[in-house]
């Protein structure tokens, strides 16, 4: 298949496009960076900067069958300056993209949301930052294009996802570093309960569904976890029992937020019922690679 993939190198494109390479799609990323995309994937992808005065007309002419739509700008903040860069990447980004996409031969688009859209961790919208705000707003956009121009589409929302090698540092990434060093990090009580999925799971799945666009309904939502819980605490001592080292942290040094989500872990039945999937990798084991 011919596919459009945005955010292609973040952390989960870069690790989700050798798995489209595998499944022999054609891929054309959307970049802010040709060298950077170059340095990844070499001449494997067509690419196209995403400030290319014949943006539209390039993307019709590679006419995707899919796309994958990681592309956003994260940050809990919601200073004027912060909501400016969401709302130009987050909304009139996805907003150029989809008017760029919907004439042509379009069969599918996978929107990606956050977990972050569910601050009390039920079913119901209620965003925790400005940045969760417009994940949902996305969906309305989303919901919009693919109505009038009649194909198919579905949000993935990846709950916390570790593992492989990201430019960020992790919940797991500072803790682990904490029993590497002498000085202590300051975290919250670590209540918060999460739902730890490894970054394999997270690109298999998303290039299952590609593989089962049959299956799927006009419009999906996928919370895409492993169904399972952990407290930050609990996460801490199972690293501290695979290390045998002890994690330097000061619980309790820092305030919860205000918006701070406590419970976030995915219900995953209708990924089990539809493509009878379920994650790979336990907790340990990902810990252990």
């Amino acid at each position: 298949m011919k596919i459009l993939i945005t955010g292609a190198t973040g952390f989960v494109g870069r690790n989700l496009i050798p798995k489209l390479f595998n499944d022999n799609h054609d891929i054309l990323e959307l970049t802010r960076s040709i060298k950077k995309s170059q340095e990844l994937f070499g001449t494997k992808t067509f690419r196209l900067d995403i400030t290319d005065i014949k943006f539209k007309e390039k993307i019709l002419e590679f006419n995707p069958e899919v796309v994958i739509h990681l592309a956003s700008f994260l940050t809990s903040s919601d200073k004027f300056e912060d909501v400016k860069k969401l709302l130009d990447v987050n909304i009139l980004f996805l907003s150029k993209v989809l008017d760029s996409v919907s004439k042509g031969n379009l069969k599918l688009f996978i929107n990606t949301g956050t977990f972050a859209e569910y601050l009390k961790g039920n079913e119901n919208f209620e965003p925790a930052y400005f940045y969760a705000a417009t994940k949902t707003a996305s969906r309305a956009l989303v919901d919009y294009y693919s109505i009038a121009y009649d194909f198919k589409q579905c949000t993935i929302v990846p709950y916390t996802i570790y593992g492989g090698e990201d430019s960020q540092k992790k919940i797991i990434d500072l803790i682990y570093d904490s029993t590497r060093n002498n000085i202590a990090i300051d975290l919250s009580k670590g209540e918060q309960v999460l739902d730890f999925i490894h970054i394999d799971d997270v690109t298999d799945f998303y290039a299952l569904v590609i593989r089962n666009i049959n299956k799927l309904s006009n419009k999906s939502n996928f919370k895409l976890g492993t169904g399972i819980g952990y407290s930050l605490r609990e996460l801490a001592n199972k690293m501290e029992e695979l290390t045998n080292l002890k994690a330097n942290v000061n619980w309790g040094a820092k305030k919860y937020r205000k918006s701070d989500v406590m419970h976030a872990v995915a219900n995953i039945d209708n990924i089990k019922k539809i493509f009878f999937w379920e994650p790979k990798i336990s907790l340990e084991e990902g810990l252990l690679k």
